[in-house]
C-alpha cells in the first residue's frame, strides 16, 4: 500500500556519502549514521532493490574511512567530519558496521572488498573485545552508549550484545574463521544463559543479580554491576527473535497480545513498563539529551514505538512461523499511515498514537519495508 512511499523515501536520503538517515534537515539527521545506513542497506538487501544495495556500499567505505586509531566506527559522518558520540561514544555503531558490510559482501560475492575489509573488520572486532573490560564475554555499554542514547539502560546490554554475536555470525562467514564462528557461538550462549530464567548449570555472570532477577516472557534489557534492568526492550527481544535465540515465542506472544490490550493498539512501545516523573530512574532521563527533552512517558524511548524495531519484530516473528501479531502490527501501521500522513515518521506517541520526531525517516520507511516484506 505504502512501498513506493517508503522507497521514495529512501532514495531521496541517498547521497555521494551513502544513505542519510533523512532527507530532513534537521538536528543531524542528514548524516551517513553507522546504525541507519546499515539498517536501511540490510532492508535494501532483503527486498533485493539495487539502488539502495549501492548506496550501502557507499555507506560502508565513508564510515570506514572514519576508522579511529582503536578500531571504533564514527556514529555518523557529515562531509569529512566524523563523529563518534557527544556525551557518551556509540557501542553499537562500530557493531551495525561490521554487519552491514559483512551482509553486504556476503550478498553482492564482492571478493575486492572483502579483500580490502579484513583488516578494518578485524580491528573493528579487537575494538569491541576491549569494551568488555573483564575479558569475560559480554560487551560493556555505558548509559546512553546505543541507538537508545538519551535512555537508562547502560551494562551489559541486551541489544548490543545480540548484535555482537551477529556480527561474529557474519564475519565467520564471509572469512570462514572458525574463532570467530566459535565466539559466535559462545556469545548466543552467554546470553541465553544470563538474560533469561533457565534450568542451565552454567555459572552465571552475576550470579547474585541472577537468583534475584524475575522471570519474564522475554529477555531482559540489561545487566550491571548493581544487578538486572528487567524491562522489556522491543529491539533486543526482536533481533534475538530474528537471529534464532531460544526464547518460549508462544509465552512472548501471549505477552505482546497483553500490551496490545493495555495500549488498545499493535504499535508495541520499544521499551516497557514506561518511566514517569516518579519513578526512580526519571532522574536518569531528565538531564540526559542533546537538543531538547523527548522522553516523557509515551514518548521517544521512553515507550514511544518505532516502526524500524517493529519492522525487525515482523521478520523475526515471520521467520520463526508466527504469522498472526505481524500481520496484525502491518494492518495498524497501515491504518495510522492512511489516517495520519504517510510521511514515515520517526516514532508514534503510546497514549495517543501521534506521530512524532523527524520526518522522512529512512528507519521508519525500512521498519515498513520488512512488515511488508512477503508481499513485496
Amino acid at each position: 500500500m505504502f512501498t513506493k512511499e517508503a522507497l521514495n523515501v529512501i532514495e531521496k536520503a541517498i547521497s555521494d556519502q551513502g544513505i542519510l538517515a533523512s532527507s530532513e534537515k534537521k538536528d543531524n539527521y542528514a548524516r551517513v549514521w553507522s546504525r541507519d545506513s546499515m539498517m536501511t542497506g540490510i532492508a535494501g538487501i532483503l527486498i533485493k532493490n539495487q539502488i539502495i544495495v549501492d548506496a550501502l556500499k557507499k555507506s560502508i567505505q565513508t564510515l570506514v574511512d572514519h576508522q579511529a586509531d582503536n578500531g571504533q566506527i564514527p556514529s555518523n559522518v557529515f562531509g569529512n567530519k566524523a563523529s563518534y558520540g557527544t556525551l557518551v561514544g556509540r557501542t553499537d555503531a562500530t557493531i551495525w558496521w561490521v554487519i552491514g558490510a559483512c551482509e553486504y559482501i556476503l550478498y553482492t560475492k564482492d571478493k575486492d572488498l572483502k579483500e580490502n575489509l579484513k583488516y578494518k573488520i578485524d580491528k573493528a572486532l579487537s575494538c569491541l573485545k576491549t569494551w568488555e573490560f573483564n575479558q569475560r564475554g559480554l560487551l560493556y555499554s555505558p548509559l546512553g552508549g546505543n541507538w537508545a542514547d538519551e535512555y537508562v539502560t547502560s551494562g551489559y546490554v541486551l541489544y548490543d550484545n545480540v548484535l555482537r554475536y551477529w556480527a561474529f555470525k557474519n564475519a565467520a562467514e564471509v572469512y570462514e574463521d572458525n574463532e570467530l564462528k566459535s565466539l559466535a557461538e559462545t556469545t548466543k550462549s552467554m546470553i541465553e544463559n544470563n538474560f533469561r530464567k533457565n534450568n542451565s548449570e552454567v555459572t552465571k555472570y552475576h550470579q547474585t543479580a541472577y537468583k534475584k532477577a524475575n522471570e519474564k516472557p522475554y529477555l531482559w534489557a540489561s545487566l550491571n554491576a548493581n544487578g538486572y534492568d528487567e524491562r522489556f526492550d522491543l529491539a533486543g527481544n526482536a533481533l534475538a527473535i530474528f537471529l534464532g535465540f531460544n526464547l518460549d515465542l508462544d509465552g512472548f506472544s501471549t505477552f505482546l497480545e497483553q500490551i496490545n490490550k493495555e495500549f488498545n493498539h499493535w504499535m508495541i512501545p520499544v521499551f516497557y513498563p514506561i518511566i514517569f516523573p516518579e519513578d526512580d530512574d526519571w532522574n536518569l532521563l531528565e538531564n540526559n539529551y542533546s537538543y531538547d527533552f523527548k522522553n516523557k512517558p509515551y514518548q521517544f524511548h521512553n515507550g514511544g514505538s518505532w516502526p524500524i524495531y517493529l519492522g525487525w519484530l515482523c521478520l523475526g516473528l515471520k521467520k520463526r512461523g508466527h504469522t498472526k501479531i505481524p500481520l496484525k502490527i502491518l494492518n495498524q501501521y497501515e491504518e495510522l499511515l492512511s489516517e495520519r500522513g504517510s510521511s514515515f515518521r520517526e516514532y508514534y506517541s503510546t497514549d495517543h498514537l501521534i506521530p512524532s520526531g523527524t520526518d522522512q525517516l529512512c528507519f521508519s520507511a525500512s521498519g515498513y519495508l520488512m512488515m511488508k516484506i512477503d508481499q513485496l
